[in-house]
């Protein structure tokens, strides 16, 4: 009795959450895939929301320096994983874990041929070719934004009541709502992406460097990837159960 009230503690604390991270990251691919990007004067023109829209990064305010690159870029994505304690293998996946990650960049501009968009990249998931550089204590990684990328951004369009620093006389920019809160306060607003929030993935604003396709792609290897784990420890869960009683 006490192994199957154990069991259930864990599949609603853990399994659940995994499982509702996954089917919305599922979700949003399949809404991509549903409904054609925006262009940009459309962008600029409608309400306050979420908005999804491709085309070309282009300097607003300047570059920042890639943390291990080194190289002049409009924003970047990097992971920093240490080597286990006590592993002495070469098997990457096993030896290693996530120690910090982060996004830095400045607002930026995304054209097309109907007009042009600031984006602030602060707290951005950003998705793209990753660079990596390692050795036997860790991995360090970083994916770019350099300017003429094809970009995909899809985020919250939001009007600009205070001047912003970065971003100029823009009267409009597309960013994160999130950016700013705790885990908790995250965990809060959207509990459906707790999973997210812990693991530092849970940000409303995701910038694709390739087009509509790259973005539905990676949102559905990570919604199937965690759909997957919860379903097997939904499973798993379910035979330790059935053999215990």
């Amino acid at each position: 009795m006490i192994l199957t009230l154990a069991i259930v503690v864990l599949v609603v604390v853990v399994s659940l959450p995994i499982l509702l991270f996954g089917g919305t990251h599922l979700y949003r691919a399949f809404r991509l895939r549903q409904n054609d990007p925006d262009d940009i004067q459309t962008v600029r023109t409608a309400s306050d929301g979420l908005v999804e829209f491709t085309g070309t990064a282009a300097e607003l305010n300047g570059t920042v320096t890639g943390k291990y690159s080194e190289q002049e870029c409009l924003a970047y994505a990097w992971e920093h994983q240490d080597r286990d304690a006590g592993n002495t293998g070469d098997n990457r996946e096993s030896n290693y874990h996530l120690e910090d990650n982060g996004t830095e960049g400045k607002p930026f501009y995304v054209r097309d041929e109907t007009g042009t968009v600031a984006v602030d990249p602060t707290g951005a998931n950003i998705y793209g070719e990753e660079d990596e550089w390692k050795n036997r204590e860790r991995i360090h990684t970083e994916r770019r934004i350099e300017a003429d990328d094809r970009l995909h951004v899809y985020g919250h369009k939001q009007d600009i009541v205070q001047r912003r620093e970065g971003l100029g006389t823009e009267s409009t920019y597309v960013g994160s709502n999130t950016h700013g809160m705790g885990k908790l306060e995250k965990i809060r607003t959207r509990p459906h992406l707790a999973v997210g929030h812990i693991l530092g993935i849970s940000s409303d604003l995701h910038v694709t460097v390739g087009d509509e396709s790259d973005a539905i792609k990676r949102f559905g290897f990570i919604g199937a990837f965690f759909t997957a784990l919860g379903l097997v420890q939904f499973v798993v869960a379910g035979l330790v159960i059935f053999a215990s009683l």
